[in-house]
């Protein structure tokens, strides 16, 4: 941009979308703005940023926030359906709760949840091995189909492979 260049500027908000990422940061995801009232880091550990692009470019852009507000609702949703699963699993009937953990897994599925849940319910699973296989199954056949997302598909299928088998053995300890 030159100096005599007055052309209008807008700034894009970009939050990653992932089960660690606060709902704040994911309410602001694809905003955008002449002049950001939101500007990252809004909180310590913050890993959101803002991207600046030209007024001819707004259209696309526009576009593209639209995309990203869908992305960071499906993952609200995806948070609500995932912890009403966990809180289900208390009940005397958990198949309430697999279909939930089902539905939060199509949108997406981290590992690292699954590591959380094993954790806090460990006497559950202890107690009802038949739940624990049933979750074993469910949850690999999630973590594999996790792999065939679009965001997945510029990684090495080396490296996707090895992702998937490393994963499938974790799942497997935590829910022998």
């Amino acid at each position: 941009m030159t100096l005599f260049d007055r052309s209008k500027r807008y700034y894009q908000f970009y939050a990653q979308v992932h089960f660690l990422t606060c709902e704040t940061c994911l309410s602001h995801h694809g905003e955008i703005s002449e002049d950001p009232k939101h500007k990252p880091p809004l909180h310590p550990d913050c890993r959101c940023h803002l991207l600046e692009f030209p007024q001819p470019q707004l259209e696309h852009y526009q576009g593209q926030a639209e995309r990203m507000k869908l992305r960071a609702q499906q993952e609200l949703v995806r948070r609500r359906l995932w912890r009403e699963a966990v809180a289900s699993l208390n009940s005397a009937d958990p198949t309430h709760a697999e279909a939930l953990f089902r539905q939060a897994a199509q949108v997406e599925f981290y590992l690292e949840e699954v590591e959380q849940l094993c954790a806090e319910k460990r006497e559950i699973f202890e107690k009802n091995p038949e739940l624990r296989a049933r979750l074993q199954k469910l949850f690999i056949r999630f973590y594999r189909m996790k792999f065939s997302l679009d965001k997945y598909r510029p990684i090495p299928p080396r490296l996707i492979l090895a992702w998937e088998t490393a994963g499938i053995e974790r799942l497997k300890e935590l829910l022998p």
